[in-house]
């Protein structure tokens, strides 16, 4: 199906991205880094979205992009679609039943002119009744707004000669006026999810690099005035400041930042991709160096496909080619994951979140900061190659404690490295992390990309092998490099360790690089081959491993029914264990969405420690957290328990809030010692 005929049916967006009632909406934990939006006015909750996207794909190995559907048109009666919102809210219904899941992000869209039949001024904001009711499940909540053209008799294909698309950005023109009294009609629906607390990801004059809409391939700085006068319009003139702004060319239609309005309007950068090869897709790299979250905020099957797509080609894009992806948005009716051929793998990938997995209150970085190497009295045996000068242990930057590692690199000189060229033993370890970034000075261009990497095998270094984290852009915070050790061969000889900085192309000057705390984890417990010997106490049934339910690393976990009017409830594993050289001890933690939580169930992780009879052993615990469906990481300091050599057990105690009642369930997985 070509472009134009496509664009018909599966319209374009101006996305809100929403969070209320069953969402939890609050500050990030302690450690996080907080993203500024560009409206310095910003609602908190609208900080809070924002914090979360920007940090979801750094979770690491599980939860790490937010799943997206499209719902409808609100109020819509075009024959091309035949249903109105409510009617096409059925196709939710429909991808739950063939998936087992509700989309995280819900999307409506405002208007019906993409049909050339309606009135090429019908605004229709009734669907924010059902959005809201989805966000009070806990989703987010998309609506789109396919621009009706503010000029007379012209429709949504209608391209505007260059003097009449400028005068839409002058207010005393009668097309400016026209195009303001449009924006006054999308106000007042977005004006009713601010008023319910909800933050909106709004995504105006989406596929701006295409010719098929009245806004598409204007000259680019028209483009950016009308982008920059509709900000100010809305956030000033109508006090919206739950808006956050979002960047969104098409695929495959000329350089995607070509219309580029600044990082001083933009809060989130994405994508529309409707293709049958989403490996092939290009684009990605160059709006992920623009600094913002990026999203892929329409994606189905590419023309002709419809039915017969298989997406899991966008599962194993986004793994492998797409990593820093915060979201994406299929399209429904025969675009839709649930009529396509592997819809389910993609909704239950584990890196997919759905509904009932938003939790805005907690940093989604699982990873904490356990450190193999600090920094904090010299080098650690890092050096480097192709740098200006250095490495040197320093206290000018750090991403915990004082030190870190420096290097001075010039940008114009291509990718630089620092490393450490000495063997080592991962055969225990499942993840290697650490936190990298770019000194302030020096021209970055577009930002540097780094990725972590590993250097296995025997004999000669010619035949080692080289495994890597993918490249991430970095900036002058902590920003944390993951690599999954299970994809890395050889894991008993580790010969090199390092990490590879690139700059951009067209950087210039002299600038640095700076490492600081390389964590390596080893996963104790999976629960993918069983309760792998752990059992439970206070449970109502079980404890099982289940699939697909509650897991927190891949796709397992630990599993117990519970009755909170019983009280406490303990899951763990009595055996001996050695924990020697250990420093921290994890894991996720969480509890079902079903049954009455009251105030909360708390959580805490323990072992007990000792020789002889155990009424000898002691008892050292974390501190309790407050958990949900979303599982939480739970973090034992080893440093302080005696004994670590003759661990007899480790568990979890979960503690019911008073009044809780009903029967409900609580989850572990995911359990990892750090060193």
């Amino acid at each position: 199906m070509s472009m134009r005929l496509r664009r018909r049916t599966a319209a374009g967006l101006v996305t809100v991205l929403t969070v209320f009632g069953g969402g939890s909406v609050g500050t990030p934990t302690a450690g996080a880094a907080v993203v500024q939006p560009v409206d310095a006015s910003a609602s908190p909750q609208a900080r809070a979205v924002l914090n979360w996207l920007t940090q979801l794909p750094d979770r690491g190995l599980r939860s790490r992009t937010a799943s997206g559907f499209f719902a409808g048109y609100s109020g819509s009666a075009a024959a091309e679609s035949g249903k109105d919102f409510a009617t096409q809210y059925r196709d939710v219904a429909e991808l739950a039943d063939r998936t087992g899941q509700f989309p995280a992000v819900l999307a409506c869209d405002y208007a019906s002119a993409w049909n050339a039949a309606q009135a090429p001024t019908a605004i229709n904001t009734d669907c924010d009744t059902e959005l809201i009711e989805h966000a009070g499940r806990g989703g987010l909540v998309s609506v789109s707004v396919h621009l009706p053209n503010p000029v007379a008799g012209a429709d949504w294909r209608t391209p505007l000669p260059q003097p009449t698309f400028r005068q839409l950005s002058d207010p005393a023109s009668a097309s400016g006026r026209a195009w303001r009294a449009e924006l006054d009609d999308i106000a007042a629906g977005l004006r009713r999810l601010s008023d319910a607390g909800v933050p909106v990801l709004f995504r105006p004059f989406h596929e701006m690099n295409g010719d098929w809409f009245w806004w598409g391939r204007q000259d680019p700085a028209d483009f950016a005035a009308l982008w920059r006068g509709t900000y100010d319009y809305l956030t000033t003139a109508k006090g919206l400041h739950n808006l956050l702004w979002t960047y969104a060319p098409n695929c495959g239609s000329g350089d995607p930042a070509a219309y580029w309005v600044g990082r001083a309007y933009a809060d989130v950068v994405g994508l529309d991709c409707y293709t049958a090869d989403p490996s092939a897709i290009t684009g990605y790299e160059r709006l992920v160096e623009l600094g913002k979250p990026f999203a892929f905020t329409e994606i189905g099957p590419g023309s002709g496909a419809g039915g017969t797509f298989d997406y899991e080609r966008w599962v194993k894009a986004l793994h492998e080619r797409f990593p820093r992806t915060s979201y994406f948005l299929a399209w429904n009716n025969e675009w839709s994951p649930a009529r396509n051929v592997n819809g389910a793998k993609l909704m239950n990938d584990p890196w997919t979140v759905n509904r009932g997995a938003v939790d805005l209150a907690s940093a989604p970085v699982d990873n904490p900061p356990v450190v193999y190497q600090d920094f904090e009295s010299g080098t650690e045996g890092w050096s480097g190659w192709h740098l200006a000068d250095g490495p040197w242990q320093v206290t000018e930057w750090s991403a915990h404690g004082n030190g870190s590692l420096k290097a001075d690199v010039d940008l114009a000189t291509g990718p630089a490295y620092l490393n450490k060229v000495s063997p080592l033993d991962l055969s225990g370890d499942t993840v290697l992390s650490v936190d990298a970034s770019t000194a302030l000075w020096g021209d970055q261009a577009s930002g540097s990309r780094a990725k972590l990497y590993v250097r296995t095998g025997t004999g000669d270094a010619s035949g080692w092998t080289w495994t890597d984290s993918g490249a991430v852009t970095v900036d002058t915070k902590p920003n944390r490099l993951v690599l999954d050790l299970t994809k890395v061969p050889d894991r008993a000889h580790v010969r090199e360790i390092g990490v590879e900085f690139t700059p951009a192309a067209g950087a210039t000057g002299r600038s640095a690089v700076y490492l600081d705390d390389v964590r390596r984890g080893g996963l104790l417990a999976g629960f993918e081959n069983g309760t792998e010997g752990w059992s439970g106490s206070g449970t109502a049934a079980g404890p099982w491993a289940v699939a697909d339910e509650g897991a927190a690393e891949r796709r397992s976990a630990l599993k117990a029914d519970v009755e909170p009017d019983r009280g406490t409830v303990y899951l763990r594993r009595t055996a001996p264990a050695d924990l020697t050289g250990a420093t921290v001890l994890t894991v996720a933690a969480g509890t079902a969405p079903w049954g009455d939580q009251a105030a909360g169930t708390t959580a805490k992780l323990y072992v007990r420690t000792g020789t002889g009879d155990a009424s000898t052993w002691t008892w050292n615990e974390s501190s309790a957290v407050t958990v949900g469906p979303y599982g939480k990481p739970l973090r034992l300091d080893l440093a302080g328990v005696p004994d670590l050599a003759h661990v007899r057990e480790v568990g979890v105690e979960f503690t019911p809030a008073p009044n809780a009642t009903g029967r409900t369930a609580v989850y572990l997985d995911g359990l990892t010692r750090w060193s």
